[in-house]
């Protein structure tokens, strides 16, 4: 790896490039195999602008992951990425891929798909929303016990707070389906407790980070493991 890089490739979608390849057959074919593709079509319509944006961004830093650390230049249908049991994103690699499947984390909004993907050994996840206000009762909802919840006129900050618990939520294998308050971003790390610190120790608890990026009207965040 390049110093000073971090140790995980991000990559975003932009939701307009999403629609012009839903809307352009040779686009279609060039980025998706034939099972992505019948998956695609399979999904309602309100449905397919998330998952191709989602898609389409992680092909993107899985083929720079690939590049970067491998010095495989893999095609856009190669990198065949589907949704294993519990509903987490997956890679389909050629018979005799020249590297193994990383870890990897897909997000989507309004302004499009994010993915993140991870320096070999390491475990990442990414989060993007779109920054508008929330309601209080939702802010409750991911804020822990003693933890300041962002405020109504600040929905930047809503949102940071939010990407930064998901990811690191994904990160550790799980979701939102687990409670956010649990997760508390640090400025130097993520504190942890309940189902979140167990599943990290699990995990032989190593150093979670979290990183910030964005794009115009969206939060990004990335949590990975190391430094």
């Amino acid at each position: 790896m390049t110093t000073g890089r971090p140790p995980y490739r991000l990559a975003f979608c932009p939701r307009l490039e999403a629609e012009r390849t839903l809307e352009d057959p040779i686009l279609l074919e060039k980025r998706f195999s034939p099972r992505e593709l019948a998956e695609l079509e399979a999904l309602p319509e309100r449905r397919k602008l998330d998952r191709a944006s989602g898609r389409l961004a992680a092909k993107r830093a899985l083929a720079a992951h690939f590049l970067g650390e491998h010095g495989w230049e893999a095609d856009a249908r190669e990198l065949e990425v589907f949704n294993d049991d519990a509903g987490r994103p997956r890679l389909r690699l050629p018979k005799g891929a020249p590297a193994p499947e990383p870890s990897f984390s897909i997000s989507h909004c309004a302004q499009g798909g994010a993915a993140a993907v991870a320096a070999p050994g390491r475990l990442v996840g990414v989060d993007i929303e779109t920054i508008v206000p929330r309601p209080a009762d939702v802010i409750a909802f991911v804020a822990s016990p003693g933890e300041p919840a962002a405020g109504p006129n600040d929905p930047e900050a809503q949102a940071r707070l939010w990407t930064g618990k998901e990811a690191a939520l994904k990160m550790l294998g799980l979701g939102l389906d687990a409670d956010a308050r649990a997760v508390r971003p640090e400025a130097d790390g993520v504190t942890l407790t309940g189902a979140p610190a167990k599943a990290w120790t699990a995990l032989g608890s190593p150093r979670v980070r979290l990183d910030y990026d964005g794009v115009e009207g969206a939060r990004i965040a990335v949590a990975y493991t190391g430094d």
